[in-house]
């Protein structure tokens, strides 16, 4: 049984003066505060092979993301449907999907899509998938407070973007660690919540999940990828009790995080043979009105007790957390933000109340989908989830 590991990462940093995805459409780098990258982890066993590419941009459109699927299929022999690509969710890193004209984000910036991002992609999971070697996994979690739901309530019920310490919020952070010959080859931190510590600043910065990954690569010598899970109406955790800040509340969020990140992959004790598993299909929801209905491409991968299960919008932290309380598998790992951008996900809970999250979930799409959009999807990747077994 068993199955190898291979990990590689790229610089994916744009020249200076860019948009950046900001919070407006006129933001532009001035400077580049920490490089931004693509890290690609192959998994490969006897009867399957795949790819997670962690890169840390905002969000990537669903055709850019087949696109760099298909590209390194042909460059890998890796199937594109077992091409994950998750976003980080960095604000300070260039424009990589198209928006609604009304959200003033500005126009996809199809040069560095073309020049920088798509070949940085293959070339990573090229150079991975060139160097595997067999591993055993280890897992550690902590509860992390490194984010905080930003669903702020005042007291006339009205929703704004803030801090609410009374909503969800899913604190486990879990840190899987593959080792190799006996050593860390690679290690992945999961956990959910916004990358917009860094505010609508004018340097480039992979904010404060960059801080935490490079801490815990120090500790351990492994390459680190993050992977964000149910952020959608998660903020991190900062002094000035907003949703956005700057870059000093940055590195404060992402020194707390690597504090923790390194208190989970310290409190692992046992590494473990595991075996490897994938399987795919469709996802889908009809339109609220209409005959429309979205659909999307799924591929889940597991790993021992780790399932990963992508999702291509901004999710709820609710989400989450029902998914992986219903899950036979202890480490069910919600990927938000991935393999393509389809706005936000809210529980159904929470639409009532209404606030930006669900604003958008209603607004920015074609058409409407239905309440309960959260069920449907949760059942539907249950049924993908339960083929593991």
């Amino acid at each position: 049984m068993g199955f190898s590991v291979g990990v590689a990462r790229e610089d994916i940093t744009p020249e200076v003066g860019g948009f950046l995805f900001g919070y407006n459409n006129h933001t532009r780098s001035t400077s580049v505060n920490d490089n931004l990258t693509v890290t690609a982890l192959v998994f490969r066993s006897e009867a399957v092979s795949a790819v997670i590419l962690s890169v840390t941009v905002c969000l990537i459109h669903e055709t850019i993301a087949e696109e760099i699927a298909c590209k390194i299929e042909a460059a890998t022999g890796i199937p594109a449907r077992n091409v994950i690509i998750s976003c980080t969710h960095t604000h300070s890193a260039p424009r990589t999907t198209y928006f609604p004209r009304d959200l003033h984000f500005g126009d996809l910036d199809t040069d560095y899509c073309e020049s920088i991002l798509i070949p940085k992609y293959v070339e990573a999971a090229q150079k991975a998938a060139a160097d595997t070697y067999p591993v055993k996994v280890g897992i550690g979690t902590t509860q992390s407070l490194a984010g905080i739901n930003r669903r702020q309530l005042l007291p006339d019920g009205t929703v704004i973007l803030g801090q609410n310490p009374w909503d969800t919020y899913d604190p486990t952070m879990t840190v899987i660690t593959f080792n190799a010959n006996g050593k860390p080859l690679a290690n992945i931190v999961h956990i959910g919540a916004h990358l917009t510590a860094s505010g609508n600043n004018h340097e480039i910065t992979r904010d404060w999940a960059g801080l935490m990954a490079d801490r815990l690569e120090a500790e351990s010598g492994a390459v680190t990828l993050f992977l964000n899970g149910a952020q959608g109406d998660i903020a991190p955790r900062m002094a000035n009790g907003d949703s956005v800040g700057n870059l000093q509340h940055a590195m404060e969020v992402g020194g707390l995080a690597g504090i923790d990140a390194v208190r989970a992959y310290k409190s692992i004790r046992t590494f473990y043979n595991e075996e490897m598993q994938m399987t795919s299909g469709e996802l889908s929801l009809p339109a609220k009105e209409g005959n429309d209905v979205w659909r999307a491409k799924q591929t889940l991968l597991r790993v021992g007790p780790i399932v990963f299960v992508p999702f291509p919008f901004e999710v709820s932290a609710e989400i989450g957390l029902r998914l992986r309380a219903y899950s036979p598998f202890a480490h069910t790992l919600l990927l938000a933000c991935t393999n393509g951008s389809n706005s936000y996900l809210p529980a159904q809970s929470q639409l009532c109340r209404g606030g930006y999250e669900v604003e958008s979930f209603i607004k920015y799409r074609e058409y409407r989908l239905p309440d309960d959009s959260d069920t449907r999807l949760i059942n539907q990747n249950l049924e993908f989830i339960n083929h593991f077994i």
